[in-house]
């Protein structure tokens, strides 16, 4: 897979929380594409999102080096990501003083053509195919639990005064379970991996809208640009991979 990727701080933050990486086989090619978005504010955040980026990465190695099967995969997934939520934890009663760091985390690692999909919280994974977008990840948030529940509607959501209210992430509850998907990847796809300061500036469609016009060397920073220019309230990070 190809890959591009890049971060901004936006329009309205002092410090970017968010944190990413795209981790490399022995060939040089991609073969994990992490992002996390962190919580807490200040150091509080970035530091929860680093070592959740820096742990997860090790792992995608781990696994790539090895023939697993899926369950062993999920395995390890879950192993990883309690060792992670604890670390965030330890880190928060021994530097913040009783004050909580947290993050949210989405992962993409490719295993043979299979892209093997974990996520807490809600950065998002969005898959271009065949001229139509697709969201991969549930957000785990309020508004999203309060929509399909049917209680509110999607027009509704993006006006909510909690919709920035998390009810998942790395860093606040013990024993912890992400989301665990496999997708075939197909010749042609185009995946992107972002923090909730692109698409709460953008719609999925204007998202599907700016990747196929855009060459796909520079469709992260066009994603990014326009997110700023529609206000970029938050951290934005955006990575894209393709076939």
């Amino acid at each position: 897979m190809n890959y591009s990727a890049l971060s901004d701080i936006g329009l309205k933050r002092e410090k970017n929380e968010d944190n990413w990486n795209i981790v490399l086989n022995r060939e040089g090619k991609p073969i994990g594409f992490i992002i996390a978005d962190g919580m807490g504010g200040y150091l509080a955040g970035e530091q929860a999102s680093r070592i959740a980026v820096e742990e997860m990465s090790s792992m995608v190695l781990e696994c790539a080096s090895k023939k697993l099967s899926d369950d062993s995969i999920r395995e390890i997934i879950t192993r990883e990501i309690n060792n992670i939520n604890d670390r965030i934890m330890d880190y928060s009663l021994q530097n913040l003083g009783g004050l909580k760091s947290g993050t949210t985390l989405s992962v993409g690692m490719v295993i043979e053509d299979n892209l093997h999909i974990i996520h807490v919280g809600d950065c998002r994974v969005y898959r271009i195919r065949e001229g139509g977008i697709s969201r991969l990840t549930e957000d785990h948030s309020l508004v999203a639990q309060l929509m399909k529940e049917g209680l509110i509607s999607a027009d509704e959501a993006n006006h909510h005064p909690d919709r920035n209210r998390i009810t998942r992430a790395l860093g606040f509850q013990e024993d912890f379970f992400p989301d665990i998907n496999k997708e075939l990847i197909l010749p042609g796809d185009i995946y992107i991996f972002c923090t909730d300061g692109l698409y709460e500036e953008m719609s999925d469609e204007e998202i599907l809208n700016t990747v196929i016009n855009e060459p796909r060397e520079t469709i992260a920073k066009r994603l990014i640009e326009k997110a700023k220019e529609y206000g970029g309230g938050d951290n934005i990070t955006v990575i894209v991979a393709w076939m």
